[in-house]
């Protein structure tokens, strides 16, 4: 999707982005809406070009996940104060703001507050966003994921680089357990769960319990989970971070 902790809404991540994160933006456009920051180019996980959509010089397509405050229409509002499936999420409350994603019945959503017109929300998903080309080198970013995120994104290939992830190993709590059915989670220093981790292939000799709590760097395969919102990478090796 083990809930990721909020991100920073999009006014303030355009503010905090440091010089060596890569915006990412809502279109293949410098003026569009910044609605994130990849912290290495080893996060980056491209996408196809949306269909019907022609490719814009010096832009790449990339999945990105995070938690989002986006706004959903009252009228678009289910008794049990979730989306309609096919309601746009807006970035802001009003009726011209840009969409950030469309409405499914698996969002993983909380409502934060209601208004007259809108219902503001924490989003979990998957989106689709752009960086520029000039941001990453094309040999050091993975291959795509295997399974569309999002109704809204294209079908992408199945993962042939090897990732190497770094972040704190956690157990995975009892509800991410049974989605994933891994024991071990990767998280960032913002409690953002970077990955599950399934390791049938660590060495018998590495106790991933004595690794717990630790800052290790995690090399394997990335794909996607049944739930289009996990992130599972199947782990080759693992070590403590330097």
């Amino acid at each position: 999707m083990k809930l990721l902790t909020a991100l920073l809404s999009t006014a303030i991540a355009t503010l905090s982005l440091s010089a060596s994160s890569i915006p990412v933006h809502l279109d293949p456009d410098a003026e569009t809406p910044v609605i994130g920051a990849l912290e290495a180019v080893s996060l980056a996980v491209p996408a196809e070009w949306p269909k019907g959509r022609e490719s814009v010089e010096g832009w790449q397509p990339v999945y990105y996940r995070g938690v989002f405050e986006v706004y959903v229409n009252n009228n678009d509002i289910s008794k049990d104060l979730t989306a309609k499936p096919g309601s746009p999420y807006f970035l802001s409350a009003e009726k011209d703001s840009p969409t950030l994603a469309i409405a499914t019945d698996k969002d993983k959503v909380d409502v934060l507050s209601v208004d007259t017109w809108f219902c503001k929300m924490q989003l979990e998903t998957i989106v689709l966003g752009y960086i520029q080309d000039t941001s990453v080198a094309a040999d050091s970013i993975v291959t795509s994921l295997a399974e569309t995120p999002t109704v809204s994104t294209p079908s992408a290939s199945t993962a042939q680089a090897i990732t190497e992830l770094v972040g704190r190993l956690e157990k995975t709590g009892l509800p991410g357990k049974k989605r994933t059915g891994t024991a071990y989670k990767l998280i960032s220093g913002d409690g953002k769960t970077l990955a599950f981790l399934e390791t049938a292939d660590i060495p018998d000799r590495i106790q991933l319990g004595d690794l717990i709590k630790l800052q290790v760097r995690v090399s394997g395969y990335l794909k996607q989970g049944e739930n289009e919102t996990d992130v599972i990478l199947r782990a080759k090796t693992i070590k403590k971070a330097q």
